[in-house]
């Protein structure tokens, strides 16, 4: 258990120390890459306490203290990230490898400490974003320039400081530490291509989401000026005609008891009218409504809104299934699903008592709710119909309304990831499915 802790708080502190300098303000690719450079300064910092070991161990004292001394600066980096200077901690610390590639090979004149501008080359290529691309330029001229200075016949020019005394000791050292970097750094790079992969399929998912949410929105409004188009013609074409006969019947000195019930139908489509805006603006609501999901009670859901339902409507009784069910759903839409189905139970019914009995069924992903009703049923002809704008299902006198319920509650239902259906309709009622997918 105690290793376990160990663990633990070292993974932490590692964790701690790959995220220095990430902020919720960078952009995404900034902070991945701050987590990459972060990564690839404290593989330089384990690979230089990795040499100083060996240098210990194989009795190359000098070589260890100049490779202690060397720790310092990639310590400082973290520092300069925290601030918040990135571009100034990339800058300093290529330049300063750089600087001490070159002094180091100076100093012990070993060939294959050259080799060790290839990872400052790979690294910053990585490391400098496309806004930064004169500075990656200047840091690999600066490294290939002395790379070629080193392998070259200028390398003649070049001081020796200190000739090697433990070749073979020193050799073996600086091919270890060279391999387990260049290791290091191609796991790195693997990782940070994994990361630019995962950010690459979120950023396309995103966009595909994008693009699904504005054709449906497409869709909407189409279905909206589908909807206003139809609905507006005709009150116009009653006004037109029964303001001429108004007139017509002023011209030849009528009463206004003669001419009440043209006032009476012009009065009754103004109603209509002004109820077909309020649901318009109503149905406009719903399709910019960003669903607001949060764990509810089924059962008090469907029994508040049936209640407030029932407040205006006399002689309507509805009979709900007592299992308890909890479901993470937006509620003010499915209260006007409910609502919506309820107000189309209760009107479209000749039976002096309207009710609505209401069941579910549970399974592994769906949860189903069935509203049955006992009014008159929607004719075959028109089954296929009645999610479209303004289809009228019936001929009943008192029907009220003005054709887009069901297509409101179609479309609440699908900002709760559920599908409204017509499940089943004859002569002594209907029923329509609300299938939610609990998944979701």
């Amino acid at each position: 258990m105690k290793m376990s802790h160990i663990k633990y708080f070292f993974l932490i502190k590692i964790a701690r120390l790959m995220y220095i300098g990430f902020h919720k303000d960078n952009s995404e690719e900034t902070n991945v890459k701050i987590i990459f450079f972060n990564i690839l300064n404290f593989s330089c910092l384990l690979n230089q306490f990795l040499a100083t070991f060996l240098y210990l161990f194989m009795g190359v004292y000098n070589s260890a203290v100049y490779s202690l001394l060397l720790l310092p600066v990639p310590v400082l980096i973290y520092y300069v990230n925290y601030k918040r200077k990135y571009l100034l901690s990339k800058l300093i610390i290529f330049t300063y490898y750089n600087a001490i590639i070159f002094v180091t090979s100076c100093y012990f004149s070993h060939p294959y400490l050259s080799y060790y501008y290839i990872p400052v080359i790979i690294g910053s290529a990585i490391v400098f974003n496309t806004k930064e691309l004169k500075y990656l330029l200047f840091i690999n001229f600066l490294s290939f320039s002395l790379l070629i200075i080193e392998n070259t016949s200028l390398s003649q020019y070049l001081p020796r400081f200190y000739q090697d005394k433990n070749h073979e000791e020193t050799t073996i050292i600086v091919l270890v530490v060279h391999v387990n970097f260049i290791l290091g750094l191609l796991f790195m790079y693997a990782y940070y291509m994994r990361l630019r992969m995962k950010r690459l399929i979120k950023l396309n998912k995103t966009f595909k989401d994008a693009k699904t949410e504005l054709k449906n929105q497409s869709e909407d409004y189409l279905l909206f000026s589908e909807a206003s188009s139809h609905f507006l013609k005709s009150p116009i074409h009653v006004f037109n005609t029964f303001i001429g006969k108004i007139e017509q019947g002023i011209n030849e000195n009528k009463s206004y008891e003669e001419l009440k019930l043209y006032f009476s139908v012009i009065k009754k489509n103004i109603d209509e009218e002004e109820k077909f805006i309020n649901n318009m603006f109503d149905y406009n609501k719903i399709i910019l409504t960003v669903p607001q999901k949060k764990s509810h009670d089924l059962t008090k859901i469907l029994t508040e809104s049936l209640e407030n339902f029932k407040k205006s409507k006399s002689y309507f009784e509805y009979v709900l299934d007592i299992q308890q069910v909890i479901l993470k759903t937006d509620a003010q839409l499915l209260n006007k699903i409910i609502t919506i189905i309820a107000d189309n139970a209760y009107h479209h019914n000749k039976s002096q008592f309207k009710s609505l009995e209401i069941i579910y069924n549970i399974n592994k992903n769906n949860l189903t709710i069935n509203f049955t009703d006992n009014g008159v049923g929607i004719n075959e002809a028109d089954r296929e119909n009645i999610f479209k704008p303004y289809i009228k299902i019936n001929s009943i006198d008192n029907v009220k309304g003005i054709g887009i319920g069901l297509l409101k509650a179609k479309k609440a239902a699908e900002l709760i990831n559920a599908q409204i259906v017509l499940a089943h309709s004859n002569d002594f009622g209907t029923t329509f499915q609300l299938v939610i997918n609990t998944n979701k």
